[in-house]
């Protein structure tokens, strides 16, 4: 655990050192009419079973939903004013409705039109290890307010464990090899933030 939060950290402050140099370097003339939606987001991932869903078990978790809570921070990147090229990172802790700290990470490219239609995808880093998420959403308007509403997808990915057999003795007998899927993640959520 204590090596995942490390590499939490060091993911964190390598992508805002990336987000703060971006932002400076390329800060240019470059306004395009396709909306920002950085800010905060909120809400809810259902985990199929598998490797995840086994360990939350140990941790009490009975559930296969977890809240979600975090930040979207993106700078938009080439485009005019019907599309926009996006880079996207963002951070969330799940589980603290139950008590966990489950961080996660993804950084995802992709595109975003006028009409607030996107569709992402990158890497993903959380407990379970990475993997690849798929995203897509609608931003919604109301005066100066924008909700973006997304639906992202973690694949299951197989994994190998390598399991200790023992007679009923406990005498060990050999390494068993089995392969586990973490299990899917889909998540959906809302966030908010200002029109500029």
């Amino acid at each position: 655990m204590k090596r995942l939060l490390l590499t939490s950290l060091i993911l964190i402050a390598f992508q805002s050192s990336a987000q703060i140099q971006y932002s400076s370097n390329n800060a240019a003339n470059y306004d395009s009419q396709v909306q920002r939606n950085a800010g905060p987001r909120f809400g809810i991932t259902y985990i199929t079973n598998g490797k995840l869903t086994n360990e939350l078990e140990k941790e009490g978790v009975t559930s296969n939903w977890i809240s979600q809570f975090g930040y979207q921070f993106e700078k938009q990147i080439l485009g005019d004013d019907n599309i926009a090229g996006i880079v996207e990172g963002i951070l969330f802790v799940g589980g603290v409705d139950q008590g966990l700290f489950l961080p996660s990470i993804s950084g995802m490219f992709g595109i975003r039109n006028s009409s607030g239609l996107e569709i992402a995808v990158g890497p993903n880093i959380s407990i379970s290890g990475s993997a690849m998420v798929i995203g897509f959403g609608k931003s919604f308007n109301f005066g100066n307010l924008n909700i973006p509403i997304n639906i992202a997808w973690v694949p299951g990915v197989q994994m190998k464990e390598t399991n200790r057999v023992e007679d009923e003795n406990g005498n060990f007998l050999e390494n068993e090899d089995v392969f586990i899927n973490t299990g899917h993640r889909f998540t959906i959520t809302v966030g908010f933030n200002m029109a500029k």
